[in-house]
């Protein structure tokens, strides 16, 4: 099958991952970056003649879009949006891509009621693990260990304005004690590929802290890459976790007493080696089912009675 990409590509994450997966299942796959350049979208789709077109959420795509599916009308066009928010109104923007596309798929699923009224062909599909980057380190080397080891590990922002829980989260670890190391923010770099890799490998717990909470069966693609990488992953409770997640890979908290009496359990050395076999099941588990490889397959399960 023939799939044209229609993603950010430059920061070398979500685009790229989603192209590795159409690629390992056989699609011929050619790529525009949806950020940057947007507008060889339809020239693009004229050269390549796509039998699919799968779209991040990017509104400039929508007339793009259009034009495509006037002139290939068997193609099938799908958007995925890998962000969240508590209502739909807040995507407004969007409206015109999701109501001109086939297929539409978020990472949420309170949503999907209301979105089904905008596009009825409107699916979950969680985010996934990008396996060609993440997974344990190559090497950890005297530096690495200086550099990275610690009790607790954050990467992520904390500047937004969902990120006030997660303020207090990490205010409670520095309170109580722990060696706590935050990239991402705060001045400090953001770390992705193997520097990530060798940061999970060096933190005795990394928290996931998800942003969103009340988004149902929603978590940030943090999760997936901690997991991947081989790290014992602490992350925040919320509605259908355990629907994403088996229960015996990860674990969670829900308040900042509760966060605390986690790390100081998790960091005794009685439950060292139970730490340890949390994190190898959870590094096993996502290679196995939720690479972005899976993801694709799912969404082209949703697909298959419009694909060719």
């Amino acid at each position: 099958m023939k799939t044209l990409l229609l993603f950010p590509m430059a920061d070398g994450q979500t685009g790229p991952a989603i192209k590795h997966a159409f690629e390992k299942l056989g699609h011929i796959v050619s790529a525009v970056d949806a950020k940057l350049d947007w507008q060889r979208s339809y020239v693009a789709s004229v050269e390549f003649k796509p039998d699919l077109v799968f779209c991040s959420r990017t509104k400039e795509l929508a007339d793009s879009v259009r034009q495509i599916k006037q002139t290939f009308r068997n193609a099938v066009i799908c958007m995925w949006n890998v962000d969240t928010r508590y209502s739909i109104k807040e995507w407004m923007h969007l409206f015109p891509l999701i109501q001109a596309v086939d297929y539409h798929f978020v990472v949420e699923s309170n949503l999907l009621g209301e979105w089904r009224k905008l596009n009825e062909k409107t699916y979950w599909l969680p985010q996934g693990l990008q396996d060609e980057v993440y997974d344990k380190p190559q090497e950890i080397t005297e530096e690495d260990k200086r550099k990275y080891s610690c009790d607790v590990s954050f990467c992520g922002g904390v500047g937004g304005p969902h990120h006030g829980d997660r303020i207090l989260f990490l205010e409670a670890i520095r309170q109580a004690g722990f060696k706590l190391n935050i990239w991402g923010s705060g001045g400090k770099p953001k770390i992705y590929n193997e520097e990530h890799n060798k940061q999970v490998a060096q933190a005795k717990i990394n928290l996931c802290c998800s942003g969103w909470p009340k988004s149902e069966k929603c978590t940030s693609v943090r999760n997936y890459k901690i997991l991947g990488a081989g790290g014992f992953a602490l992350e925040l409770h919320r509605k259908g976790i355990h629907e994403i997640f088996p229960s015996n890979v990860l674990d969670c908290y829900a308040t900042s007493q509760g966060l605390i009496e986690k790390i100081q359990y998790w960091l005794s050395d009685e439950h060292e080696w139970e730490r340890w076999q949390i994190a190898e099941r959870g590094y096993r588990w996502v290679h196995e089912n939720a690479t972005y490889t899976h993801r694709m397959r799912i969404a082209l399960k949703h697909m298959k009675g419009d694909l060719c």
